[in-house]
């Protein structure tokens, strides 16, 4: 049995709803209007920046050098892997820096990154791993169940880096430390104190669908 492991089943409703959301669909399919996705492009740009923070207060809080490791490693994968793939999709559309810095962070947004950061100011590590894990275990899932749904339609996709990229071993890889690091991290909790991580991990999983949704509507605040 793995703590960490089993936290997907725990939100399994809302994980499932998320990847059959239509924005998370139409990636696959190749259908999402791409209004949609530069608005989701800018936004989760602008997301990743603060996510990329929470690593490195993780990592000031970190107890060992492996710990550190981790999450200075994850923090560089962000800035460096993963905003590319959203630099080149914004190149593509034209999207000067000038206008990304203009570009201001839906209320969604705001809530979802000042959730993690919070965990990350004020939460021990097991925390902040609950906080963050959604984001890159949603993204892996979806990203290889899209590509496999999908494979047919794949290579005419213009969501296929997109698709790739987090389908790809290289992402998953670079989370694949946080199981083992969170059930270190919980291995002497008690049944509360693991239910709390539990339900810190949901709301990230809650506010990841929340994310699809506000993406797909184009919308900024309520």
């Amino acid at each position: 049995m793995s703590f960490s492991r089993d936290l997907k089943a725990n939100a399994e409703k809302v994980w499932e709803d998320g990847y059959n959301h239509p924005f998370v669909q139409g990636l696959g399919a190749g259908t999402l209007d791409r209004e949609k996705f530069k608005f989701y492009l800018l936004q989760d740009y602008l997301y990743l920046l603060q996510y990329a923070k929470v690593f490195a207060i993780a990592a000031v809080k970190s107890d060992t050098e492996e710990q550190m490791t981790g999450f200075t490693t994850s923090q560089y994968f962000i800035l460096a892997n993963e905003m590319n793939v959203h630099r080149a999709y914004m190149a593509e559309f034209g999207i000067t820096e000038a206008e990304v810095a203009a570009v201001k962070p839906s209320l969604y947004n705001r809530t979802y990154t000042a959730n993690m950061l919070s965990y990350g100011l004020t939460g021990g590590l097991a925390e902040v791993l609950a906080a963050v894990f959604p984001c890159a275990w949603t993204y892996a899932d979806y990203g290889k169940r899209l590509k496999t749904q999908y494979a047919d339609k794949l290579e005419e996709n213009f969501y296929k880096t997109w698709i790739e990229t987090y389908a790809g071993d290289e992402f998953s890889q670079s989370f694949e430390w946080f199981y083992d690091a969170l059930d270190q991290l919980v291995a002497n909790m008690s049944d509360a104190e693991r239910e709390k991580i539990t339900d810190i991990f949901i709301s990230s999983v809650e506010f990841e669908y929340l994310f699809w949704d506000m993406a797909y509507k184009q919308q900024m605040s309520y």
